[in-house]
């Protein structure tokens, strides 16, 4: 199924009287916890010694694995240039070690879908993308979820954001986007959308109650 065609959470479309068309909300840093610097780690932990995390990180960022270049070409990167000792299995699991599902957030924002339509759009991979939704039984499947891999395009990019609108027949202005990095939410207001910078569920509780919006946790599951 390409991301464009998943199902709203819960499939619900907005009334009239609903203050945003659409709730956007960014993966990483608000649905997800990640460290990076434990994923470094556990990846130089198999390289060869001496290994520098420079090395690491040029060989890492020297591929698009955020819009679709395979995540075996880095395993295989790893393996001939730096030494990395682990099959793929091994590699898939590394790959992952630095991912947390915040299941208060992601219960929270599944309770919004009942009363609003809500998207995912996030700068992901393949790798990623599949291990989070077998670590949540399948529920992040669920969501309308726009993911950089298999659109091509990365966050900042106002295109990246005019493509999410298009794709999801929402009006940017009449949408609100959340993330935790402050050049994704310029970018989205960029490309016409309310943004805001998530710091934490009270304060996006609080400020979704300010603004009206609904939502329904009387049927949230627990993880």
């Amino acid at each position: 199924m390409e991301a464009d065609e998943r199902p709203s959470g819960g499939g619900v479309r907005l009334t009239s009287s609903a203050p945003f068309e659409a709730l956007v909300f960014d993966l990483g840093g608000v649905i997800v916890s990640h460290d990076n610097a434990v994923l470094g780690e556990r990846l130089l932990s198999r390289c060869a010694a001496g290994t520098s995390s420079s090395a690491l990180r040029a060989i890492a960022e020297a591929e698009a694995y955020g819009t679709g270049t395979p995540l075996a070409s880095l395993h295989q990167r790893l393996a001939a240039e730096l030494g990395y000792r682990g099959d793929w299995q091994t590699f898939s699991a590394d790959w992952c070690c630095h991912l947390a599902v915040d299941f208060s957030m992601l219960e929270f924002v599944e309770a919004l879908g009942r009363r609003n339509r809500v998207l995912i759009f996030s700068n992901t991979n393949a790798g990623h993308w599949e291990y989070l939704v077998r670590a949540t039984s399948g529920r992040l499947a669920a969501f309308e979820a726009y993911l950089s891999h298999e659109i091509g395009l990365l966050k900042p990019s106002s295109d990246a954001f005019r493509h999410v609108a298009q794709a999801g027949d929402i009006a940017p202005g009449r949408s609100i986007f959340f993330d935790d990095r402050a050049d994704n939410v310029e970018g989205a207001r960029a490309a016409g959308f309310r943004a805001e910078v998530f710091v934490g569920e009270a304060a996006l509780r609080e400020l979704l109650a300010r603004e009206g919006v609904a939502w329904d946790e009387g049927e949230a599951l627990r993880a």
